[in-house]
Parts: structure tokens; C-alpha cells; sequence
């Protein structure tokens, strides 16, 4: 076995068979992730994997992580806070670029994928590289998400598009410009 064999080998046991063991609470997965590099306010669920380097991963407060979802973090992952990614999510940062000849590049380019608050992903979603989820968005489960999905929408297929719109919280008032009866 070579040294980048190694290298992967433990990452591979530390960052998927360790921190996605099924007895291993939550709290102790923050913990790991947090020792790792990763910004991380809630700690995922059972099945988690994490490939990549794990300084890339960012999750708010309150996120919810359902069994086995996995990670590839080449580039930077963010996940708002208060955001529920259902089972075998899969979300992906590494590219590989095809030329004019359909040759493929070996070496991946990273692809930042930025999830909003309040993102609801649905079972099986597949967020690639590049991806942009506003804050309250639905991903129907099985959606292949590309590009920027705007907020306040429910978005399903392949590629994801925008199928219902969501009603937006009404406008807070200003105290300010209340006028009380006499």
C-alpha cells in the first residue's frame, strides 16, 4: 500500500466508519468534527460520511441530519442553521472539467456548495458542486440540485426546478410606526 493509500484509509475509517457509528452520540460527532477543523453546531446522524477536508464543512445551530448522508468536501460546504437534510443526501464540491474533445480533467476543481437556513432536503436529494440554496427552500426528495434555487420555492426533478411557491413570513412591524387609539 502506498502512503496516499494510508492517508485515505484512515480518513475513510475516522471520517465514516467512526463518526457515522451508530453508537456513537451526536454530541461526540460535533466533537469529532469540531477537533477535525470543522465549524460545526450540530452534530449528524448515524451513516454520516465526510470526505474531503473537514475545514471545509461549516453547520449552523439546529441543523437536523437524518441516517447516512455524505459529504464530499473538497471545497467549502455550508449549512445555514435550522436546516433538515433527510437520508442519503448526497452533497458534492469536486468538479472535473470536460474539453472540446470530451477528454476529462483528473484533478478536481472545489465548487463551494452554499445551503440556506430553513432548507428542508428531501431523502436522497443530490446537491453538486457549485450549488446555491437560499434560506427557506423545500428539495423534493430524489431532486438533482444545480445552480441557485431562490427562496420561498419547493423545487423537484432533474435538475430541481421551481414547481410551488412558498408563503413568505409577513413583514415584521416597527414598533416605531404603530399609532395606538385614543
Amino acid at each position: 500500500m502506498t502512503t496516499p493509500d494510508v492517508v485515505i484509509g484512515l480518513h475513510h475509517t475516522l471520517f465514516t466508519s467512526v463518526i457515522g457509528a451508530g453508537i456513537l452520540p451526536r454530541v461526540a460527532r460535533r466533537a469529532l468534527l469540531t477537533v477535525a477543523g470543522a465549524t460545526v453546531g450540530s452534530g449528524p446522524g448515524t451513516g454520516f460520511s465526510l470526505n474531503g477536508d473537514p475545514r471545509n464543512l461549516r453547520i449552523g445551530h439546529g441543523v437536523f441530519f437524518n441516517a447516512a448522508v455524505a459529504i464530499e468536501a473538497v471545497g467549502r460546504v455550508t449549512i445555514g442553521d435550522h436546516t433538515a437534510i433527510g437520508m442519503q443526501v448526497l452533497i458534492m464540491t469536486s468538479h472535473h472539467g470536460i474539453d472540446g474533445d470530451g477528454g476529462w480533467n483528473r484533478v478536481a476543481e472545489a465548487r463551494p456548495v452554499t445551503i440556506g437556513e430553513r432548507v428542508w432536503i428531501g431523502g436522497r436529494a443530490t446537491i453538486l458542486p457549485g450549488a446555491r440554496i437560499d434560506d427557506d427552500v423545500v428539495v423534493a426528495a430524489g431532486a438533482v440540485v444545480v445552480g441557485h434555487l431562490e427562496s420561498h420555492g419547493v423545487y423537484a426533478g432533474v435538475p430541481a426546478k421551481r414547481i410551488r411557491e412558498l408563503a413568505r413570513p409577513a413583514e415584521a412591524t416597527d414598533p416605531a410606526t404603530v399609532t395606538t387609539p385614543n
